[in-house]
């Protein structure tokens, strides 16, 4: 499948770095996160709407390498795209980079499970929602 990819920005404040003075390891997996949903809020799939479809996205496994930090006042340019969607499976890349130099910070890959919100048992992604990560915004 291999989705358009959805590219924004973020400026690195003090309260995501730790003691060593670089962004913690759990705030880059909050950015992942926050990225994911801002992707599909773009894309017609927040969580309200599909709360009311009867369905959610949950997180099944995420694997992220850190190849360099990243520092308070730092500008990041965030890029998430889905590389795949079938049956109940979606595999979602993101990648960070420092916007000055596109220094390669974080890549990470996503697997979520598409599930019925009430019982959360896995449940087939509609073509239509395949269809809205596919195309170009």
């Amino acid at each position: 499948m291999s989705g358009p990819v959805f590219k924004r920005t973020r400026k690195v404040v003090p309260e995501d770095c730790d003691e060593l003075g670089h962004v913690n390891n759990v705030r880059w997996l909050a950015f992942v996160g926050e990225l994911a949903g801002a992707h599909a809020v773009r894309r017609g799939s927040d969580n309200d709407t599909l709360r009311e479809q009867g369905s959610i996205w949950i997180v099944r496994r995420h694997e992220i390498d850190y190849h360099r930090s990243a520092l308070p006042g730092e500008s990041i340019v965030e890029e998430t795209w889905v590389e795949e969607m079938s049956g109940a499976r979606s595999v979602r890349h993101s990648r960070f980079t420092r916007e000055p130099d596109g220094a390669l910070l974080v890549s990470a890959i996503t697997t979520w499970a598409y599930v019925d919100a009430k019982t959360q048992r896995p449940r087939r992604i509609p073509a239509e929602m395949i269809e809205r990560f596919r195309r170009q915004a």
